[in-house]
């Protein structure tokens, strides 16, 4: 029996093309709503319909939902801002340079869907070289870590492109200082000298964002470099509204996008974002752009992504889940580590953290 993957269409048509609303059924309203709320788009779905004056189409309780959505994105995206406020105002004697990352730099740089993302931790990039007078600076003034085991510690000191998160004493928002942008085990070696060379200023004292091309390829490592791909499709949105966004802008920007992705040999990523964003939702990425990159996957790993990725990318049916989709998302998720560690850091690491989560488990049934 093929399986059914309507629950898909009615998700993906609803942001393709948001007039098919007026004429969904109160059940694949309802349908619609779970789907999108299990992937972190309510808010998204809100703002598309006011946008396209379809406000008045939806049911009532569905509507009600949606301003909840859009109550809980503002109150999200105030709490983000205030932190990035209280962060300079720390870092107010310190000589450095701070990057807005993903929700907070999408707000500055007044993407147009920006208002209904949920954004729930601020993510920040600083010079390696600062990031230790940086951390000291921020728990001086009231951030602190979280208690983590002396693995956890060691794996974000000596693997990770973070340290660990920082979570502030009153407020409890938790902040996530990066110094590059991929793990320092991947193969991915990013010279952030480029990042923040190309970074522009913002109206905040040592706030900076990446530039339109650097911000959209960020995206596009975050999702098929550092993220395991399951239920991600908000951040394959985002790297539509940026494509989308910044090409309006600027005519020379697909040019501009490929030409950096060759020099800071992201070329592959960069491949699979705009294939991916192009698949699933129809991107208007102008004919041969791809072909500009100086190396591309195989023939044999793009078939793999293809059938993998959307199974992974895609909310399953709440109530009717697919094997193949477990498959895929498991399958990922044993990518998503091989590209980022050697086996010799790997294996343990993955022996580690399934024997937490046994003992984890074993501690729940106990009770």
């Amino acid at each position: 029996m093929k399986p059914d993957y309507r629950h898909h269409q009615i998700l993906l048509e609803a942001f393709i093309n948001p007039g098919c609303l007026a004429h969904y059924s109160d059940s694949e309203w309802e349908l619609l709503i779970r789907l999108a709320r299990r992937v972190k788009l309510l808010g998204r779905l809100a703002l598309l319909l006011k946008n396209n004056d379809l406000w008045a189409e939806a049911p009532s309780r569905i509507t009600n939902q949606l301003t909840s959505a859009l109550v809980q994105a503002e109150k999200l995206k105030q709490s983000t801002q205030w932190e990035l406020n209280r962060v300079v105002w720390a870092l107010e004697d310190c000589d450095t340079t701070i990057i807005a990352l993903k929700g907070a730099a999408y707000v500055l740089a007044g993407l147009p869907y920006s208002e209904g993302r949920l954004s729930v931790d601020l993510d920040l990039m600083v010079p390696a070289g600062d990031l230790g007078e940086i951390e000291s600076l921020l728990k001086i003034k009231g951030w602190r870590h979280r208690p983590i085991s002396v693995y956890d510690e060691h794996y974000y000191r000596v693997w990770s492109h973070e340290i660990p998160p920082l979570v502030h004493a009153e407020r409890e928002t938790e902040v996530d200082i990066h110094h590059t942008l991929a793990p320092l085990t991947s193969r991915l070696k990013i010279n952030t000298e480029l990042l923040f060379a190309e970074a522009l200023a913002t109206p905040h004292a040592k706030v900076k964002l990446l530039s339109p091309i650097d911000m959209t390829i960020h995206c596009a490592v975050n999702l098929f470099q550092n993220n395991e791909l399951a239920d991600d499709l908000r951040d394959l949105l985002d790297l539509h509204d940026l494509m989308v966004f910044f090409s309006d802008q600027d005519t020379g920007f697909w040019e501009h996008l490929t030409d950096r992705a060759n020099q800071l040999k992201l070329r592959r990523i960069l491949y699979y974002g705009l294939y991916f964003s192009q698949l699933i939702f129809r991107t208007p990425v102008p004919m041969g752009v791809a072909n500009r990159l100086h190396a591309k996957p195989g023939g044999m790993k793009r078939w793999i992504m293809h059938r993998l990725v959307p199974l992974a990318l895609l909310p399953q049916h709440p109530d009717k889940p697919m094997k193949r989709a477990a498959l895929a998302r498991w399958i990922l998720y044993l990518r998503s580590h091989l590209i980022r560690m050697p086996l010799y850091i790997l294996l343990p690491h993955l022996i580690y953290k399934t024997a937490r989560m046994l003992m984890a488990k074993s501690k729940i049934l106990r009770r």
